[in-house]
Order: structure tokens, then C-alpha cells, then sequence
């Protein structure tokens, strides 16, 4: 049981340890990982699961794979400040890697980067996919390193003691960046399923049928978020499309928008949906009150990476 196991007062934690607690922040990056999950050898998945096949163990580790985890818990829940009876035991941590990493793949019998240099590129701009965030305040060594939320485990807070915190951003902004991306891993909107079909998916594809770069790079870069504003989105009456951006849009970006606002309503009247004309607003002129009103698809979660993109 979790309740009666846990210390019952500060002063029955280990000696110094809550006092050490202070110095981490959510985003502070700890050297080694102890990148460890249950898996079925006999049904693997990943590589990692098949190594143990014959094994009775559904503990499955990596070893020394990862040379840094990130801390992925709030700061508050980390500290537990000035609680008689803290009640958190365990952190979040994922792991940190260098994504220029080189190993050998036998599938194209040549040496490759861990992330190809597309995605690396997209992840510097803030973008890149969902489960991966840069780093851009850590720099243990050259590359570009990057935490992957993909693998997440909980740590006892007493393995802290023996650690101590290293800086990940430059700046709080950068900061809030992972709580942002935890947000957006868990908080993901379902829609009713005439958006899907009418927005969503049409959008996704024609991102991912782009053949020139320069304007893929540009979508990327100049649109902060594709958004829809609704009374319901599960069962929707009527909806809009809003493209939030921080400066004015590129021609060439406002007309590939343009076309596809086009093909959204064209689909909207076969799937029996009321969808308004899209909206595309700057995030600074908006009102408090209109973007809360708003239903945020950040590019991140919904960009297809195509497969052509920044090969290497």
C-alpha cells in the first residue's frame, strides 16, 4: 500500500534530504538515467524486450544507454516545501541523448545519426515530434541534445540525494517548455469525428504531400498553433478554424492556408458540418478571453514528418 509505507513526518525522511530537494526544478537534468520497464520477452516490441527472450525477468533494462534523465515532476511536488507530511515519494524522470549520436543501422548497412537531421532541425525551431523536446541550455558536450518522453520512470526522490541538478534552459521561458509538452502529451482533444474528417486528417495529409522544404521549414516556424474554436467538440454544431501565428504570415504560407481553408469547407459540406470561415489572428492582438475560448492543435502534435524531410 502506498499511504502507510510512506515516512510519516519531514523528520523521519533521510537525513538532508528534503533540504537538497530545494535545489531541483521541474526541467533540471540529473547525470544517469535508470532506464528500466516491464515487457513480455516473448512478445517484444523493442529490441531492448527481445534481448531478454528465454529470460523468466519482465524487468527489462537498457544499462548505460542514457547518460542523463530530465526531471519531468513539478516543482512543487519535487521540494514539498514546508510540508510536516509530504506525501510525493516519487519523481518523473525521462531520458536526455545527444540525437547526433552515430550506431550502425543493418536495415541501410550504414552509419546514421539517432535523429536524422530534419527532425533535429525542427526540434532547435521548437518543433519536431510530439515525444521530443531540445534542450537548448544543456551542453554537456557538442550535438544536440534532446529529452524523449516516450520512456518515462518513477524514481524514489531519495535517489536525488546524491545527484544535483543541472541547468537545461536558458531562460524560464524555455523552462516552461516541458510542462507545455507534458500538457500537450496528456491533455490531447478528442473532436467530433465530421472535424476529423473535414480539417484534421485533409490537413495532416496535405502537410505531409508538401514536396518543397523551404515552405514545409516556413509552416513550422511561422504558425504557433492550428486551433478551433466550438461549443462542444465531440458533437459540434458549428466550429472555426483559427490559425494563431506570433507575426503576420508569409505570402506563400497565407496562400497554402488559403487553399486549404478552401478544401476544408468543400469537405464540410459532404460530412454535414457548419464550419465558419477560418480566422487567422496574431497571438499578441488576441484577447485572453478569445484564446481561452480556443482549442489549441499545436503543429508539433499533428505534423506528419515526411519521410523526405532533411534526410541525410
Amino acid at each position: 500500500m502506498i499511504e502507510p509505507g510512506i515516512k510519516p513526518t519531514k523528520e523521519d525522511w533521510p537525513k538532508g534530504l528534503l533540504k537538497h530537494l530545494q535545489g531541483f526544478r521541474q526541467g533540471d537534468v540529473v547525470k544517469g538515467f535508470p532506464a528500466v520497464y516491464i515487457g513480455n520477452p516473448n512478445s517484444a516490441v523493442h529490441e531492448q524486450t527481445a534481448v531478454y527472450q528465454g529470460s523468466e525477468s519482465d524487468v527489462i533494462e537498457f544499462g548505460d544507454d542514457f547518460p542523463y534523465g530530465i526531471i519531468l515532476t513539478q516543482t512543487c511536488d519535487i521540494i514539498e516545501e514546508d510540508r510536516q507530511y509530504p506525501k510525493r515519494p516519487w519523481i518523473w524522470i525521462a531520458p536526455v541523448y545527444n540525437s547526433e549520436t552515430r550506431f550502425w543501422d543493418p536495415n541501410s548497412n550504414k552509419e546514421k545519426a539517432l535523429l536524422d537531421g530534419g527532425i533535429r532541425k525542427m526540434l532547435v525551431a521548437g518543433g519536431g515530434p510530439q515525444y521530443l523536446l531540445h534542450l537548448p541550455g544543456f551542453i554537456p558536450s557538442s550535438g544536440i541534445w534532446v529529452a524523449d518522453f516516450r520512456l518515462m520512470v518513477s524514481v524514489e526522490k531519495g535517489w536525488l540525494l546524491e545527484r544535483d541538478p543541472i541547468p537545461a534552459f536558458s531562460s524560464e521561458n524555455e523552462r516552461r517548455g516541458v510542462g507545455k509538452k507534458l500538457a500537450s502529451l496528456f491533455t490531447r482533444p478528442a473532436f467530433d469525428t465530421r472535424f476529423e474528417e473535414s480539417v484534421r486528417k485533409p490537413f495532416i495529409n496535405a502537410l505531409k504531400d508538401i514536396d518543397d522544404m523551404s515552405l514545409y521549414d516556413s509552416i513550422q516556424t511561422e504558425v504557433d498553433h492550428l486551433a478551433v474554436k466550438s461549443d462542444d467538440n465531440v458533437k459540434m454544431d458549428r466550429c472555426q478554424v483559427w490559425v494563431l501565428s506570433r507575426e503576420p504570415l508569409s505570402s506563400a504560407v497565407r496562400e497554402w492556408f488559403d487553399k486549404q481553408d478552401d478544401q476544408w469547407h468543400r469537405n464540410a459540406l459532404d460530412n454535414d458540418l457548419i464550419l465558419l470561415e477560418s480566422r487567422f489572428s496574431e497571438l499578441r492582438s488576441m484577447t485572453a478571453e478569445e484564446y481561452l475560448n480556443l482549442t489549441m492543435m499545436p503543429l508539433s502534435d499533428i505534423t506528419p514528418e515526411p519521410p523526405w524531410y532533411g534526410t541525410e
